[in-house]
Parts: structure tokens; sequence; C-alpha cells
């Protein structure tokens, strides 16, 4: 099982190489969690150089615990027990208008480019965005643009509703929304319409359903399995089960980690994100509150009527189908 977007963990990671650089977070604070969910891989989300490098050293120091694969095959046929991490860069600081980047994040094998951390930035309107419902900017435009010719995948998550249709009336590329869910189930900017998962599929993307309980459900301190559930089948009514995985945004970090992520994805704090946000993060919904939970995902689909193969896909098939047209394995 394949995780498409790991959450704040990233955070953790820095905070703890800034206090030891040998520091080995990934492997003593989630991997058994992660193993015990069920999760063989999972996509981790770095912003500056320097995140690359101190996922790298860890993946060094893990003894082959963690490898570092960047496509299918490399992920297929890793050594059995291993755990497969992809890299994702999300791009709108540091990154933001460096061309050339693009190319080195490319042959290092980054699969993704995001354009947005739900706020106003230098490349588009993220959904958070209080003053309006802006899309993407001149630079913006002309990064999806050089995309086009990259092996570099375009993670739509995060947008404003404007900024989502720019991208996809702009870009040529592949797409997918790395973790969202339905606004249709339970209506949220960070969620997705109808309309939206129609287009994501029509592009052959993906939507990796989300655990963040503020998408679950309009009481988040009531959301359960069930509800998660909810927006899984939604989804897969509207557009299948190759157009569906798994992108659970657990927290797994130490809380004042996630209440730094959240201040600055809601600065003004106009969504309540400094108030109650840290607290809805802490735990996922009632059934799978954490990464080790995941496996109930996997049966309540089973139990929703998925097959096997459905299941399959859910669980990486289709990210892997996705990642393989993006990024072809070279001979």
């Amino acid at each position: 099982m394949i995780n498409i977007y790991v959450g704040p963990t990233i955070v953790h990671v820095m905070r703890g190489h800034g206090a030891d650089r040998h520091s080995q977070i990934l492997r003593e604070h989630y991997l058994e969690s992660w193993r015990a969910g069920g999760l063989t891989g999972a996509i981790m989300q770095v912003s500056e150089w320097s995140t690359i490098g101190m996922l790298l050293s860890e993946v060094r120091r893990s003894e082959g615990e963690i490898l570092f694969v960047r496509n299918r095959t490399e992920f297929e046929n890793r050594p059995p027990g291993s755990f497969g991490l992809f890299l994702s860069v999300e791009g709108y600081g540091p990154l933001a208008g460096d061309f050339e980047a693009l190319y080195t994040l490319a042959e290092l094998g980054v699969t993704t480019f995001t354009f947005s951390h739900n706020m106003q930035n230098l490349l588009c309107t993220g959904c958070n965005e209080r003053f309006g419902e802006g899309g993407f900017s001149h630079l913006g435009k002309q990064v999806l643009k050089e995309l086009e010719s990259l092996p570099l995948m375009v993670d739509l998550v995060h947008m404003s509703r404007a900024s989502f249709w720019d991208a996809l009336d702009i870009y040529d590329g592949d797409i997918f929304v790395s973790h969202a869910n339905s606004d249709s189930v339970s209506p949220h900017r960070r969620n997705l319409t109808d309309d939206q998962i129609k287009a994501v599929a029509e592009r052959n993307g993906v939507i990796g359903i989300t655990t963040y309980r503020g998408y679950v459900a309009q009481d988040p301190y009531q959301a359960t399995l069930s509800d998660v559930l909810d927006h899984a089948m939604h989804i897969y009514n509207l557009v299948g089960a190759e157009h569906l995985a798994i992108g659970a945004d657990y927290s797994g970090a130490p809380m004042e980690m996630i209440a730094y992520g959240l201040k600055e994805a809601d600065p003004d704090n106009a969504y309540d994100l400094k108030e109650a946000g840290p607290d809805v993060y802490a735990v996922g919904p009632a059934g799978m509150e954490d990464a080790s939970r995941l496996g109930n995902l996997v049966a309540g689909l089973a139990e929703r009527g998925l097959t096997q193969d459905e299941l399959d896909l859910v669980t990486g098939g289709s990210y892997l189908a996705m990642l393989e047209r993006a990024r072809p394995t070279t001979a």
C-alpha cells in the first residue's frame, strides 16, 4: 500500500536534523506505524534543497529499511521488507520561479511539483486565501508550461478552484490531487466538487482520499471511518477505482510542529486553523486514528463491495500506473 501524501512528517525531520544532523526520524518515529497499517511506500513532500538532503541522509543511514525510489520499477523491485520513499516538491517557496531547478529535481528523481499550500503565493492562489478566488500568476503559468517538457507530475492540491481550472486549461501534462475528499459528501473549500473529480479522471489522474477530520465531516470531532468510506465510495461511483488512491494526511508529528504548519496555512486565522486545527489534525477519524489503522480503510472498502483487483488499484496500482506514464522506466 502506498500513501501518496504523508503530511507534516517533514517538519519533524527538519526539526530533528536541526538538533542532530544524524537523526533518523522516519525510522525511529514513523516506520513502525506505517508498516503496521500495511504501508510499503509513501510520497514525502520537500520544499527546499536542505530537506531533500535530510531525507536522503535518512535513507542512507536506514541500513536498507528505507529506499529512495524514483519510478514504478524501482519501487516494485526493491528488496523484500524495505520501504519505498518517493519525493515530491512543494515548489511555492524558495524554488518558485527557479526554472533550472526543475531540471535538477527531475534528474534527481523527484516525481511531483505542487504549486500551493492553501495560501496565495508567487505562483497561484490557494484555497484558504481570504481575499478572493484568484488563479495562476504569470510566473505560475510559465512554470506550468516548463513542466510540460519534464517527467514531473503536477499535484493540484491546496489550490483555489480558480487555480485548479487554470491549471487544467494551461497544462497538458499529468495531473492528480494527492489528498482531498468529496465536496458533495462534506462541503469544504479543500474538497473537490464532482466536476473537479471528473476532470481529474478525464486527464487519467488520481485522487487520494484523506484523513484530516476537518475534510471528512462537518463536525470533525464526530468523523469516523464510515465517513471516510462515504467519500471514497462517492469518488469510486463517479470515476472508478482506477482514479482513486490513499492520501492519508496523518500528522504523526508533535503537536507544536503541527501548530506551526497550520499557522502558515492560515496566517490570519480566517478559518480557525490556529485555534482548532492542531487538535483536529492530531488524531484521525474514529476507526482510523493513525497510520497503523490504514488497514481498516482497505477492509471497509472491501465490505462496501470493491473487488481485490480494485483494492489493488486504490492501494497503489492507480498511482503507479500514473507515475509510469509520467516517468517511464529508462533502460
